[in-house]
């Protein structure tokens, strides 16, 4: 069940997040603080701090470290995948279309 919850905690933000990983650390800290109540809202900002100052993207950074935090390795796995999840859902759905009318001539 746990991880189930990890990997809605990060898929909804990754669907309704547009804009990237930035624009998803509200709606992480919603899932995270205040619906599950894994962290508080101070500890939420120390993991914030903490992935800023490391390079890459925020967000995977964040899931990874939640994840680990509350599901241990396989929990990390699970938020790291629902991170990048709806993007990977929306790119195969896109090259189906690509595929579907490659052909087409004008």
């Amino acid at each position: 069940m746990i991880y189930w919850e990890i990997f809605l905690a990060f898929f909804i933000p990754g669907i309704v997040g547009y804009g990237g990983g930035p624009s998803s650390i509200p709606l992480i800290q919603a899932e995270v603080v205040d619906r599950y109540g894994w962290f508080t809202v101070s500890e939420f900002g120390e993991i914030l701090a903490v992935g800023n100052a490391l390079p890459g993207p925020i967000a995977t950074k964040m899931a990874g470290y939640i994840g680990y935090e509350v599901g241990g390795i396989v929990g990390s796995f699970v938020a790291l995948f629902a991170t990048v999840a709806p993007s990977l859902i929306a790119m195969l759905f896109l090259l189906g279309i690509l595929l579907k009318f490659k052909d087409l001539r004008r």
